[in-house]
């Protein structure tokens, strides 16, 4: 039996409350125990640390991230790189997402159910994660990354994307990705800046495919999300059932209530257009990407506001690929901006648990779930920038085990 023991601590437990001082909070054996303020409890086998004012909470949770994406130019993952390659980077690209401080994500399109059960046998050293595996995607769609001048078949393997057209083929290939154990199904259903042959604001798949994805995620018990820009491929994919639709940018008013009506959710990536729109030159992004890159950010802002406004369910991811894998936590400031601080925050912990099905096991400080833990050398109400100085991290706990221990 193991005991954690931490005190003196501001806590922000991010269920909404405000932060409490003085607190303290008790972790046994991978769970949190019991929370309070005040007098501490004397444990006599429990290894104390001494917070020291400092902001004690929940790990962040990146709800939208690309493990395997490790180059700014993916038609190179098909290229230059064997499938073990990619294995070795992603799991690379997951140590250090943990060492940012998130300890739980869910990967958008890439990695496959092993990296998830690696993770939960000591194999990586990597967040909890939920998996999609590939992402489903329409020839020519945003999983294809073929130049339109290349006349060859679509590449069915790699970690990114599974080509499938009509009814038929995007349900067997449905059937397929579930039997492989993900825990949900992803559908580009819109066009992107990664790839090279659609623009953001199209449409891609069928009302009759959309419908015959859900239903087989549904029949086995899970949930799809969705890839998309245009305002009619978020409607068509809320009226067929999508559980979320990420990215969002051209979002507006009459969208968002549809979006609100069938109860879909939405999660912005902001952090990656920032970045990308401003040091995508430096990061030797291919110029169709760059470009998209630069007007899609014009709008991600806005597109959060109306959400905001508008009363939706938000959550949180970051969407970097390439040179933009460190700056995950960018996305907090960017949503702070809009939300800010402390919604930005939950946005980030408590929502983006509730977006995955998951806020029983993690998401909060409290009694029952994973000992997830942050000691935030600072406070983050006043700054939501302090995520993006790891030195300011002082503690990162996993399952009630030091990942990072400065105190």
């Amino acid at each position: 039996m193991s005991m954690l023991l931490f005190k003196n601590a501001t806590l922000l437990d991010c269920t909404g409350s405000e932060p409490v001082p003085s607190a303290w909070v008790v972790a046994e054996d991978g769970l949190i125990k019991e929370t309070g303020s005040g007098k501490t409890p004397r444990f006599s086998k429990a290894e104390a640390v001494d917070c020291k004012g400092k902001t004690l909470m929940p790990g962040l949770i990146d709800a939208h991230m690309h493990a395997s994406l490790f180059t700014n130019d993916l038609g190179e993952l098909h290229r230059r790189y064997l499938p073990s390659m990619g294995c070795f980077m992603a799991a690379k690209i997951l140590e250090d997402t943990l060492h940012q401080g998130f300890t739980t994500i869910r990967d958008a399109g890439g990695i496959d159910a092993g990296f998830r059960e690696a993770q939960k046998r000591g194999l990586i050293t990597a967040p909890r994660m939920q998996v999609c595996g590939r992402a489903l995607s329409m020839t020519g769609g945003h999983a294809d990354v073929r130049l339109p001048t290349e006349l060859v078949p679509p590449i069915q393997g790699g970690m990114l994307g599974v080509i499938a057209d009509g009814v038929d083929e995007v349900r067997r290939a449905s059937r397929e990705l579930l039997r492989q154990g993900v825990d949900y199904l992803k559908v580009m259903a819109g066009g992107g800046c990664a790839s090279p042959a659609d623009e953001p604001d199209t449409t891609q798949y069928s009302p009759e495919e959309l419908a015959a994805i859900v239903y087989e995620a549904k029949a086995a018990g899970k949930t799809v999300l969705s890839h998309n820009y245009s305002v009619r491929s978020m409607k068509l994919c809320a009226e067929a059932g999508v559980h979320s639709i990420e990215h969002g940018n051209y979002l507006d008013r009459e969208t968002a209530r549809v979006l609100k009506k069938h109860g879909c959710w939405l999660v912005p990536t902001m952090a990656t257009y920032d970045i990308m729109a401003r040091r995508g030159e430096e990061f030797g992004l291919p110029a169709y990407f760059f470009r998209k890159m630069k007007d899609v950010q014009k709008h991600s802002e806005n597109a959060l506001s109306i959400a905001f406004e508008e009363g939706l369910k938000i959550g949180s991811g970051s969407d970097m690929v390439g040179s933009g894998q460190p700056y995950k936590a960018l996305e907090i400031e960017l949503k702070a901006r809009v939300m800010g601080p402390m919604r930005a925050i939950l946005c980030t912990t408590r929502d983006n648990a509730e977006l995955m099905g998951i806020s029983a096991t993690t998401g909060t400080i409290e009694a029952g779930k994973y000992a997830d833990l942050l000691v935030v050398d600072g406070d983050p109400l006043k700054d939501v920038r302090i995520f993006q100085d790891r030195e300011k991290l002082a503690v990162i706990v996993q399952g009630g085990t030091f990942v990072k221990k400065t105190v």
